[in-house]
């Protein structure tokens, strides 16, 4: 049976009543009453709720379509397109200040909300552009630091392979091959919770069962991600010290982890060629990135929803923009200019390992020739290459004499959108490198010593102190094998740096 209100012969129009509205006395309900018709909201999609009827309610001649007060009480409100940015604005202003809160204990917040906050906001939007808009490399004394002034931190029985701490500069997190994964307090340097490793084969183990190669820290300190050999990515919380999920969908070791900024997106690299992402909130598999033809080493990201890979011995580093669902390639395999009396380069560049990206358009990658080269995303081939970067290491040989091997690149690492960046080996420094003014090659400005295999940098500036922290992972061994063991004054720890500022800034 059609409605009568759908099925009226021709529209009437009704005139615009100038005086109060009709009141209808209720009518009951009796075999001549007019069928009852469904409320409607205009302009919002159908509820059940908004189908009930009532039993006095009235024809649709007594309907107030003018939006009385009677009926404007009984709709939900909606949120004008203004007003919901005024509430974005004022929520995302009220995140800044407590993140300010947590470390302005002692001083008078209200002298100092208002330069805080307008230099937050012009930080953020200067990232959100995602360009390089931080000359600081210069502005740091790197002669005052001696082994006095580095801090030292030991607790894992292995080599420690993974180093991440938080945007606040509050909490580190380290990991070590014997699987276990210690947080730190930044400030008192003191342990917080540790997280045991398991024994090998162990099924079910809440934890790692083998040795642990990477970690990743969400930019609000909410999440960590970890991963290993055991082809586990566990994600832990911070706040609670709790695992929460095990994604197990690698097929080979986990060889990095990377969270986009300002989001829960993961980004996981494996020795299986692949990349994976994952939505932490959800606790949920996103997508398949394939096109390496080897293990891939290193990945990272920053805001934009992409991230850069290298692969290995397939010599390449390749950028995935995720929305587009493409990639770009850009071909590695840097030879020295110096030649062997065969005419052979005196160094070739046989992997490329470690990459870090500086801003959304430049990136950087080291490999086993002992290269590093700095790569703009628009162009093929590097801008800018260094061979050897830390120097080689002299072994003789009974038939051969000396033989030269360069310290191939073992870690790299960025100050984000800044023109300095970090790189490590073993050759018992860790080297700070200055991009320069039109972006086109990069210089070493100072070295500091560090003994020992360097496995792992993370380098930031810790929001509002502005403080700039180094923590390097150290072995006596290599991450992802024994080609190497160092005995000798090396020690399995983590190091801390602080970069002391020069008093008046260039």
């Amino acid at each position: 049976m059609n409605d009568p209100f759908f099925s009226a012969a021709t529209p009437t129009r009704k005139r615009k009543r100038t005086g109060p509205p009709r009141q209808t006395p209720k009518q009951h309900n009796t075999n001549n009453a007019a069928p009852k018709r469904p409320k409607q909201q205009y302009g919002k999609k159908k509820h059940d709720s908004d189908l009930e009827e009532s039993e006095n309610e009235a024809g649709l001649d007594d309907l107030n379509l003018s939006g009385g007060e009677s009926e404007s009480s009984e709709e939900e409100i909606e949120e004008t397109a203004a007003e919901k940015r005024v509430r974005l604005a004022k929520a995302y202003l009220d995140k800044i200040q407590d993140g300010l809160d947590e470390d302005l204990s002692g001083f008078d917040a209200a002298d100092l909300d208002r330069d805080l906050i307008a230099e937050r906001l012009k930080k953020d939007e200067d990232e959100l552009e995602g360009r390089l808009h931080r000359r600081v490399a210069d502005i740091f004394d790197y002669t005052s630091i001696d082994e006095k002034n580095i801090k030292s931190r030991k607790g894992h029985q292995l080599a420690v392979t993974a180093v991440a701490f938080s945007e606040s500069g509050l909490i580190l997190y380290t990991a070590s091959k014997d699987g276990s994964i210690i947080k730190w307090d930044m400030k008192t340097f003191t342990k917080l919770h540790t997280f045991p490793g398991g024994r090998k084969g162990v099924k079910d183990y809440v934890g790692h069962t083998d040795h642990i190669l990477c970690m990743a820290m969400s930019s609000d300190s909410e999440y960590l991600a970890t991963g290993g050999r055991d082809r586990i990515i566990n994600i832990w919380s911070v706040k609670d010290n709790q695992h929460i999920v095990a994604f197990k969908q690698h097929k080979d070791a986990i060889s990095s982890l990377a969270f986009r900024k300002g989001h829960h997106q993961l980004y996981s690299a494996s020795w299986d060629r692949t990349i994976k992402l994952w939505n932490v909130d959800e606790r949920a598999y996103m997508e398949t990135l394939f096109g390496h033809q080897d293990q891939i080493g290193q990945i990272d990201t920053l805001g934009r929803e992409r991230c850069v890979s290298v692969g290995g011995r397939d010599k390449t580093a390749r950028m995935w923009k995720i929305v587009d669902e493409s990639q770009l390639v850009y071909r590695g395999g840097i030879s020295s200019k110096e030649k062997l009396e065969n005419g052979l380069p005196k160094y070739a560049e046989g992997s490329l390992d470690c990459i870090s990206q500086i801003d959304e358009k430049m990136f950087v990658t080291g490999g086993d020739g002992g290269v590093i080269s700095l790569w703009d995303i628009g162009r093929k081939k590097p801008v800018f290459s260094i061979s050897p970067a830390h120097g080689v290491n002299i072994e003789t040989s009974e038939s051969e004499g000396e033989i030269e091997t360069p310290h191939w690149i073992t870690a790299i690492a960025s100050l984000r959108y800044s023109d300095l960046f970090v790189s490590g080996s073993w050759d018992g420094f860790i080297r700070f490198w200055k991009i320069s003014e039109d972006n086109k090659n990069f210089s070493q400005i100072a070295q500091v010593p560090v003994a020992g295999v360097v496995n792992s940098i993370d380098i930031k500036t810790v929001f509002p102190s502005n403080r700039t922290v180094v923590v390097v992972g150290v072995g006596q061994e290599m991450k992802t094998g024994r080609w190497l063991r160092l005995k000798k004054g090396v020690k399995n720890c983590t190091k801390i740096i602080e970069l002391p500022e020069f008093n008046t800034k260039k």
